[in-house]
């Protein structure tokens, strides 16, 4: 067991100025996601993960990619 008696009582160590924001959020506001979420069928939702995984690999963020692509060939094709 370890000896506790040479262990002081009172107020923990002062913490240095540079730990004082550990939490601080310091990526770069372009690093940011935010989530985007909608109510589609099962069906629906079946076809856009085999065509994501078709397409960018059956991986994590596979859909995230599919739907990125849509959406950049949605506004290059907006004006037109």
């Amino acid at each position: 067991m370890t000896d506790t008696t040479k262990l002081k009582k009172g107020t923990p160590p002062q913490r240095l100025k540079e730990q004082e924001k550990i939490l601080e959020d310091t990526r770069p506001e372009e690093g940011k996601n935010r989530p985007l979420q909608l109510m589609i069928s099962q069906e629906v939702f079946q076809e856009f993960s085999a065509k994501a995984g078709l397409e960018f690999g059956f991986e994590k963020g596979a859909k995230s990619k599919l739907f990125l692509a849509i959406w950049k060939f949605y506004q290059s094709h907006e004006n037109n």
